[in-house]
């Protein structure tokens, strides 16, 4: 079964711990995180009272009383994801600031995103009835593969590959913020060759399965290309608002039927370890399509975009990771090469500011004049197709 988060309960304000001259408040649960871990949003104080921002804490206790086995292996992939981050230092990867053990339980403490989701700006296109321009989606995949390429090229101390995959990139960890900047977070379900890690024998997606690789689904081994193919997945429903893993009708007998006994074979045991882990049961619709979609399929969701984005596209969503590009660098090479630095910063967020005005005055009651609020009041928390904003910082004298 799927890990549930180990229940904390906190009172709004209550001082979580003290470490390195800062307070930490407890603000609000976000629920579960990667393997049973709570996640926090808290304000980070000065001793004297003064705030300093919000951050994110991931918490588990110290010892594994009555939840035994759940909870040591909690504990060890929160240590492991602040070993990665050690070794991660990029602006488009959110940084891990800490590590503390207070009190019986260890709190990492996260970098708070300074930007908007993108679940949050799809589903408010969404609702507009557009999709972002090709010049975006190329935009916001240049930066994500730069990042992916900082992650997947990271070297220990010696200049040993670590081999590190997210293994989660989907919009509900991408954040745009206002100045044009992309950041990825979460390296929670990272698996890499870091000496000491924990090793699974189980294989099943991490994160949003609709995000992820035909090998992560069906069981098979993944490195850097999965990590590419979902990044090719968020980048199609950007321009299209179509998810290649999400079919519009169940797979056909038709296509079931064409696929040898052994490949059918190994989708019905993929569907067993996703139920056995606790997966939502549309995880078997997209184990499905992931087993038998076809580059046909993809040119069919890309038709009428820009032919240089059809190609790259074509070559991210491709089922044999031999197929696709075969790193984040190449990636990110074609991307500039396309783009030739016509589309900038300025251009992504003036799309943006237009598409959320856009949507402000679709929700504006009839007769009213709404105000459009300010753009640095825009927070991960805020939610685009209802047209709330809050302050990034909340009330500081609160």
């Amino acid at each position: 079964m799927a890990s549930k988060a180990i229940e904390f309960g906190l009172p709004k304000g209550a001082i979580l711990f003290s470490a390195d001259g800062h307070s930490y408040e407890f603000r609000e649960s976000l629920g579960p995180a990667h393997h049973g871990q709570s996640l926090f949003l808290a304000r980070r104080r000065t001793l004297e009272g003064h705030p300093r921002g919000k951050v994110l804490l991931k918490a588990i206790p110290d010892q594994s009383g009555p939840s035994g086995s759940r909870v040591r292996r909690a504990r060890t992939k929160l240590l492991e994801e602040v070993r990665i981050a050690e070794h991660l230092d990029h602006p488009g990867i959110l940084k891990v600031l800490g590590l503390h053990k207070v009190h019986g339980y260890w709190y990492a403490v996260l970098e708070h995103p300074a930007g908007n989701a993108l679940a949050d700006m799809l589903s408010m296109v969404s609702e507009l009835g557009v999709w972002f321009s090709p010049e975006m989606t190329l935009f916001i995949g240049a930066q994500l593969a730069s990042a992916l390429d900082h992650a997947h090229s990271a070297k220990d101390a010696a200049g040993v590959p670590l081999n590190i995959v997210h293994r989660a990139v989907d919009p509900d960890r991408i954040f745009f913020d206002w100045d044009g900047s992309v950041q990825l977070s979460d390296f929670g379900a990272a698996t890499s060759t870091l000496p000491g890690r924990l090793t699974t024998s189980v294989r099943r997606p991490q994160g949003d399965f609709f995000y992820a690789s035909p090998e992560a689904l069906l069981g098979g081994k993944v490195d850097a290309r999965s990590d590419l193919f979902s990044l090719g997945l968020v980048m199609l429903e950007l321009s299209t608002g179509r998810c290649l893993l999400y079919p519009d009708a169940p797979v056909s007998p038709e296509r079931v039927a064409a696929l040898s006994e052994r490949r059918q074979r190994r989708v019905k045991q993929a569907i067993r370890r996703a139920t056995l882990a606790g997966l939502q049961p549309t995880v078997e619709a997209a184990i499905w399509q992931a087993a038998t979609f076809t580059s046909a399929d993809v040119d069919v969701l890309t038709r009428g975009l820009p032919q240089s984005l059809r190609v790259l596209l074509g070559r991210l969503l491709t089922p044999a990771p031999a197929e696709r590009y075969q790193s984040a660098r190449e990636l990110a090479g074609d991307i500039n090469a396309w783009m030739g630095g016509v589309f900038t910063k300025a251009d992504a967020v003036a799309e943006l500011t237009a598409l959320v005005a856009k949507s402000v005055e679709r929700r504006k009651p009839e007769g009213a004049d709404a105000e459009f609020p300010d753009e640095g009041e825009v927070t991960t928390t805020a939610r685009f197709a209802s047209g709330e904003r809050q302050s990034m910082t909340e009330s500081d004298s609160a």
